[in-house]
């Protein structure tokens, strides 16, 4: 045989150590296996023992950071469950109100399932006490009303005939106008006997009521009904604070209130759900959302002209977690069935990729050992580390597999070729799978909790898969290949013939890749970040889009930020600003629902209740005032005003009244005088039994409002929440932003979702950035560690760093922005371009003379890229975006990552060997005849040095590893 190209003795300082251990676990195949089995079942046994799940977004947030302490210490406070909401449509107020009195009463009865219902808002209690909501200076006008009615007050309703009214109206006036120097008093008074007298010429001319009685300050409290037509407030004073809030006006209304808007058309009901304890962390939830649905499609049944839907934040995050779950089955699937194919068409066989497959099933094992160990829980992204870990720790075993069935092809037995697989690719399956830990561990240097934890899992399950492809995968394949049903080995696709006609030319296809990369990086400008958790969400959600409609209809959402009082000056300063702030539509509270002073109104409210105890339930007949008795009554009305200090137009309504009186029939008078004695005795009973209904003496407290209403917004100590809600959507992150501005501006201390959402957000975003950036150093030093130059350092990062540019470029051509669900691709394709990267160079540096792939190399990187590709992919048939949008960019990262490994490097790396030189060998003809017996064609992956490497190798382990593994066969 001619001579030809001997590669180095060693490529790198793993290969005697990998070689030795490899030649130990060939020797003791059972052995290992043995013990890698029951280290497997024990870390089964252990994680599903201790393993715990934390589905909360609470639990991916660093409980260091200020944000975060204030939201903890709002838990603390209140706790973390949120509303959900029923939102009610309708044309009819009517037909709306009673679905929604249909869902309430549902509802509540099931106390299992949920608590603190809120449908409306009854102040029945709080009417109870109304006058306290009066200024003390509108109760001191009330006590002066009700003060001279005492006769009538201890039943003689004769002093309120008419006749006695008009006399008892200008003796008043009289007596004030002779004591009142100002003539204020005297004003008053005679516009009471105007009143008076008016009201009785209108009934006697026309028929007409207008009321006798003078204007009352209104308990807001109060049914406003029993006030009658002149009920309207002299005052107008109330103490509630002013909030102007939704549910102080609900409180304060004179019947129950639903929570309604767009002018009665929408609806809501709010409710808790009771979590089922005994359910996983997964299901947490999903029982009592499920019979709310059943419910809501009974009464929807019920009341076909209302449209109901469900959503809030447990909804959504409820509905989220299903859809998720569905989604990734279905895709795990397809991305099961299509990897599959994939390595089968590749390899050309099954047996080796299910071998690998296996041991890569040993490594999951321990690494949910490894992390019940080090972290004991999974949180809603570290659950993702089992997908790294396929779309990573699978590429080991393949690289392995490549190498070794490479080898035997040539015709090497399996002891050998094992061994000397790990001797020629281990040091790369090493090297890229520690640089790939390392890229996760360096997470741990961020503050977002979620990300540490995911990076401290899936680095240390990285380096299980490095185990299970040095140490149990040759065992497994020696256990399988010495048995001689076994002994034929498939002979996989020539990826590297493929690729050779593009190594003709290396210099022009650099170049030509260069410019490529350099036209898509323009794409990186529009490249943006999307931190709208809305469009994560499953497409057509029912509770997402119910949100969607809610922001866009009455710009109307289910989030607010919290601010914590102590005290009610603080609430209203606070308040008051917030509301003068351009991004905050409305704020909500009920400290200022509670009126003040109630300690010196306490004693005018109980003499009030003292004088109105003894009112009739019903009016009692009156003996009706006879005509004369009123001209009577009249003509010495006359009497005292003939002085000259009353006014003309008093003088001239009493004359007007007797006039009429004197003009009509006696029958007549008597008929209209008795409908307005009638009217008038009734007015007042009616006015004195509203305030007496108001009249309670205990001042109002918490405890008369509605239980539903208080526990959301007065804590476990007694702090109270004032909750902010913005305009626009706050699932914007312009709009978020500014808000969240406007309220830290008022309050540096508020908390709540959407201020969680912001920051964290931010902080992932970051995290991910820095972890990247952290991850890029490390790796180059350890690669440095390995390679001994930066040359082929820089050369082994090509792939990853070209990769990463063309995906970042193509992302923004195509606008499929980052998020965070996609961020999660940044230390995935690092991983992934940094080992297709360290394996070419690493057989770069195994040949000598001008470089040309070697088929296991170049069908390792084209299965591991592919199967990547596929297994991601197949997240794009799933209906969850977030999940959609991973698998689009994953596809498109590992696309590009094996595009750049298998044409842009090889050509540059074809290009800097052009002028190297080849070292001749002579080959034993030991190892030529096993050569040249091993197979009667070509083998199909070309290898021009490999006979040359088999003399070599055999040259060097004549008495050494190989030999004793052939003696242990």
């Amino acid at each position: 045989m001619s001579a030809e190209r001997m590669p180095p003795a060693e490529t790198s300082f793993l290969s005697r150590p990998l070689g030795a251990a490899t030649a130990v676990v060939v020797r003791h195949p059972r052995a290992t296996l043995a013990l890698a089995g029951l280290l497997a079942v024990l870390c089964s046994l252990y994680s599903g023992a201790r393993l715990g799940f934390r589905t909360s977004r609470l639990d991916l947030l660093n409980p260091n950071s200020s944000y975060n302490q204030l939201w903890l210490r709002y838990v603390d406070e209140f706790g973390d469950d949120d509303d959900a909401v029923v939102v009610f449509q309708a044309d009819s107020p009517r037909e709306l109100t009673a679905a929604i009195d249909d869902l309430h009463a549902s509802v509540a009865a099931q106390k299992q399932n949920f608590r603190s219902v809120l449908a409306k808002i009854d102040g029945a209690k709080l009417r109870s006490k109304g006058l306290y909501y009066l200024s003390a200076d509108d109760l001191r006008a009330i006590h002066q009303f009700i003060e001279p009615l005492e006769p009538v007050l201890q039943g003689q309703w004769g002093a309120v005939k008419p006749a006695n009214l008009i006399l008892q109206a200008a003796g008043q006036w009289r007596q004030a106008a002779a004591a009142d120097p100002t003539g204020h008093v005297a004003a008053v008074m005679e516009q009471q006997l105007s009143r008076v007298v008016g009201g009785l010429a209108d009934a006697l001319e026309r028929g007409e009521y207008h009321s006798p009685w003078p204007s009352m300050p209104r308990p807001q409290m109060a049914d406003m009904d029993t006030f009658g037509e002149d009920g309207a407030a002299a005052s107008g004073g109330t103490e509630t604070g002013g909030s102007g809030t939704a549910m102080a006006q609900m409180a304060a209304a004179p019947r129950p209130q639903y929570l309604l808007a767009e002018e009665g058309r929408l609806g809501f009901v709010l409710l808790r759900l009771q979590i089922d304890e005994q359910a996983s962390q997964f299901d947490r939830g999903s029982k009592a959302i499920d019979e709310l649905r059943r419910l809501i499609e009974q009464t929807a049944a019920a009341h076909p002209q209302v449209k109901i839907g469900l959503t809030g934040l447990p909804i959504m995050e409820n509905d989220e977690m299903r859809e998720s779950a569905s989604s990734m089955w279905r895709a795990n699937l397809l991305s099961l069935v299509g990897v599959s194919l994939v390595v089968i068409a590749c390899f050309g066989g099954m047996r080796h990729p299910l071998l690998a497959a296996a041991a890569f099933m040993l490594a999951m094992a321990w690494s949910f050992g490894y992390t019940t160990l080090v972290v004991g829980h999974l949180n809603i992204l570290s659950a993702a580390f089992g997908a790294i870990l396929i779309g990573i720790g699978m590429d080991f075993g393949i690289h392995y597999v490549a190498r070794y069935v490479e080898l035997r092809n040539g015709g090497l037995d399996s002891s050998g070729a094992l061994v000397e697989a790990s001797r020629s690719v281990g040091p790369g399956i090493v090297t890229g799978g520690v640089t790939t830990a390392i890229a996760f561990f360096t997470v741990a240097l961020t503050d977002f909790t979620g990300v540490v934890e995911l990076g401290v899992i899936s680095g240390g399950g990285v380096l299980l898969c490095i185990v299970a492809a040095m140490l149990v995968l040759p065992a497994m394949v020696r256990m399988i290949d010495r048995k001689p049903q076994f002994d034929h080995v498939p002979r996989p696709l020539p990826v590297d013939r493929w690729l050779a006609p593009l190594t003709r030319a290396p210099g022009a296809v650099f170049l030509g890749s260069l410019a490529v990369t350099a036209i898509v990086a323009l794409g990186c400008y529009r490249l943006r970040y999307d931190h709208n958790l809305l469009n994560l969400q499953p497409a057509g959600l029912e509770s997402v889009a119910i949100e969607e409609q809610l922001l866009a209809g009455c710009d109307q959402s289910v989030w607010y930020a919290v601010s914590l009082c102590n005290s009610r000056e603080e609430m209203v300063k606070k308040r008051q600003m917030l509301e003068k702030m351009p991004s905050v539509q409305r704020t909500e509270e009920i400290m200022t629902m509670l009126p003040t002073g109630a300690e010196a109104k306490q004693p005018i409210i109980a003499d009030i209740e003292a004088r109105l105890a003894s009112l009739p339930q019903d009016l009692p007949l009156l003996p009706v005032d006879q005509p004369a008795e009123l001209d009577q009554a009249l003509a010495q009305c006359e009497k005292l005003l003939a002085d000259g200090s009353a006014g003309d137009s008093t003088v001239r309504l009493v004359h007007r009244a007797r006039t009429v009186l004197a003009n009509m029939d006696p029958r007549e008078a008597m008929t209209r005088v008795a409908e307005y004695q009638q009217r008038s005795t009734g007015e007042l009973l009616a006015r004195l039994s509203a305030l007496a209904a108001s009249s309670n003496p205990q001042p109002p407290s918490f405890d008369d409002f509605p239980r539903p209403l208080v526990e959301r917004f007065i804590g476990r100590t007694g702090k109270h929440q004032l909750r902010i809600y913005g305009h626009g959507s706050l699932w914007d992150m312009a709009a978020l932003e500014k808000f969240v501005r406007d309220v830290k501006r008022v309050d540096p201390a508020a908390t709540g979702k959407p201020l969680q959402t912001y920051y964290a957000s931010r902080q992932m975003q970051r995290s991910y950035i820095h972890a990247a950036c952290y991850a890029l150093v490390a790796i180059t030093i350890a690669i440095l560690l390995d390679f001994g130059n930066l040359r082929d350092s820089l050369l082994a990062l090509l792939p990853m760093a070209l990769g990463v540019v063309q995906m970042f470029g193509l992302m923004g051509l195509f606008d499929i922005p980052l998020n965070a669900a996609n961020m999660i691709v940044l230390p995935l394709l690092l991983g992934i371009g940094l080992d297709t990267g360290v394996h070419m160079v690493h057989d770069f540096r195994s040949q000598s003379g001008r470089y040309r792939v070697s088929g296991s190399t170049a069908i390792a990187v084209l299965i591991t890229a592919l199967t990547t590709t596929v297994g991601f992919g197949a997240l794009m048939i799933a209906s969850h975006r977030g999940l959609q949008s991973l698998g689009q960019v994953m596809t498109v990262g590992a696309t590009c990552c094996l595009i750049t490994s298998l044409i842009s490097l090889p050509a540059l790396l074809t290009w800097l060997s052009r002028n190297r030189g080849e070292v001749s060998a002579e080959a034993p003809n030991q190892a030529e005849n096993a050569a040249e017996n091993a197979v009667d064609q070509p083998p199909l992956i070309p290898r021009p040095h490999f006979e040359v490497r088999q003399k070599v190798y055999n040259r060097r382990e004549t008495a050494g590893v190989v030999t004793s593994v052939q003696q242990g066969d």
